[in-house]
């Protein structure tokens, strides 16, 4: 691939890792609760189980490289739907709201449970699944070894997944402030969504009345 299409992928796939989201509040909980000492186990779950997810989208974006062209269309311009749905989705999403205190969730002590509670938490990430289904599919040239372009497209998810992961660990404090700050923003401006459109139903209500 060319250098401008190295950036777009590495880019996007950085931003990805860096938004606030429950893997990057996990992560940084265990540094902050159980100690640095969990950084090792946490990340290298939560890495490994990004990269799974990476996997299994990329076979799946492999076997849809054999489908005739047309339909090839079509699953790029759903994939590029998709994505815009899914840039909506994180902004309007709280990040950690399943999230209260620091130590909510953490029911692994031992290193090996805190890899494995790590590692189901980002493999099981169905948004992450789809998101690198619909963004590899971009990437589809026939004119290309699309299984070598997946494998160093890995390795790059590979590099930048870990590097984000150990920073949000690194910086716990900060990274659980901002998972924190993004999902009370979140919700307020739904709430106030949410008293908009009661506040109109109820003002309609008072008119039939009076009516």
């Amino acid at each position: 691939m060319s250098a401008q299409v190295w950036l777009v992928f590495c880019t996007a796939c950085a931003i990805l890792f860096a938004l606030p989201s429950p893997i990057a509040f996990k992560v940084a909980n265990y540094a902050a609760v159980r100690g640095k000492r969990t950084m090792i186990a946490s990340v290298s779950g939560a890495t490994l189980g990004v990269m799974t997810t990476f996997t299994a989208a990329a076979i799946v974006v492999a076997g849809a490289s054999y489908v005739p062209a047309s339909f090839l269309d079509v699953i790029q311009w759903a994939g590029i739907g998709w994505l815009m749905l899914f840039g909506l989705w994180t902004i309007a999403t709280p990040a950690a709201r399943e999230s209260q205190a620091e130590n909510d969730n953490l029911r692994a002590r031992t290193l090996g449970a805190i890899f494995i509670d790590c590692f189901v938490l980002a493999a099981l990430r169905l948004r992450y699944f789809a998101f690198f289904i619909a963004f590899l599919s971009q990437f589809i040239n026939r004119s290309r070894d699309v299984v070598e372009t997946l494998t160093q497209m890995q390795a790059a998810t590979l590099v930048l997944s870990l590097l984000c992961l150990t920073l949000q660990a690194t910086f716990a404090r900060s990274t659980i402030a901002m998972v924190r700050r993004a999902s009370v923003t979140k919700k307020v401006r739904n709430n106030r969504g949410t008293r908009f459109i009661t506040g109109r139903a109820v003002s309609a209500g008072y008119r039939r009345i009076a009516a």
